[in-house]
């Protein structure tokens, strides 16, 4: 398949309010941009749940931060095909690929050809209770359903396209994008999956008593979860940036969405080395 660059002739700045270094270095681009001619609006972002801001219209998003800050920017994305990446000053950096000191190298060559991107799905969520809806939208990375402070199991009755699948007794539920497979997914063994395939995961953390492998389930699929007999508290986490209570009878229903994000190819690093560089897999001998 041939490679399709897309021309960068304005580029927004999102940068990570409470990280002076995110801050310094995102000036140092907006005045190495304007230099170039190339409009940059800068968007601070402070890092706390949701972000209310309005990304402009531009050819090209660059984010200042960690890879929580990508996350929080890419939903502000979804849906739209303008391109996402990251100048790193996070720990891991696998969305956001540009380090601290190569992005001046990076920014000239996506000027000067422009940009690839590689679309990515996200997960729409609603949480419903006696029958009336209390929150929806959409994620990126996972939507978990997760016990509180006691270690009790929780109850869950599990439908998958309004069909009755089982009652899982663990410690909660998570529901995964390839992009988030990577994270607490595969933490709970769950497993990686390519970042193009059109499809998410289900991963129970810690059932008891029950065999529930992880699911790999077609995007079009809608699962929906309703809590029984809870026994503890119990929350619903959103990309690991907002957080909801449940109770005892709602009912969490999830699936594909048909919109995507679109994020942009800078490294040199293929996927399978990437997962290499941070440690997910051993170097080959």
């Amino acid at each position: 398949m041939r490679t399709v660059y897309t021309p960068v002739t304005s580029v927004a700045l999102i940068l990570k309010k409470n990280n002076p270094a995110a801050c310094e270095t995102g000036r140092q681009v907006a005045a190495w941009l304007e230099a170039r001619a190339v409009p940059c609006p800068i968007i601070l972002h402070d890092g706390e749940g949701q972000p209310t801001y309005t990304i402009p219209e531009v050819d090209f998003v660059l984010a200042f931060g960690g890879d929580g800050t990508m996350v929080a920017v890419a939903r502000k994305l979804l849906g739209r095909t303008t391109p996402l990446a990251g100048v790193n000053f996070g720990k891991v950096g696998f969305l956001a690929e540009i380090s601290q000191n190569t992005w001046e190298q990076s920014l000239t060559e996506i000027l000067q050809k422009g940009v690839r991107a590689e679309p990515r799905m996200g997960l729409r969520y609603s949480l419903s209770r006696q029958g009336h809806e209390i929150c929806s939208g959409d994620v990126i990375n996972d939507v978990v359903v997760t016990r509180g402070r006691l270690a009790r199991l929780v109850n869950l009755e599990l439908k998958v396209n309004d069909e009755p699948f089982m009652l899982l007794r663990s410690d909660g539920l998570i529901f995964s994008t390839p992009t988030g497979s990577t994270g607490y997914c595969c933490s709970a063994g769950g497993p990686l999956l390519l970042p193009g395939i059109e499809s998410y995961v289900v991963a129970a953390i810690c059932p008891f008593l029950s065999s529930f492998p992880p699911l790999v389930l077609h995007c079009d699929t809608t699962f929906s979860v309703t809590v029984g007999e809870a026994g503890t508290d119990l929350f619903l986490t959103l990309d690991g940036q907002e957080i909801y209570p449940m109770m005892v009878g709602d009912t969490l229903t999830v699936t594909g969405v048909q919109e995507r994000f679109f994020l942009a190819q800078v490294g040199q690093q293929s996927y399978f080395e990437r997962l290499r560089r941070i440690g997910f897999v051993q170097e080959t001998v």
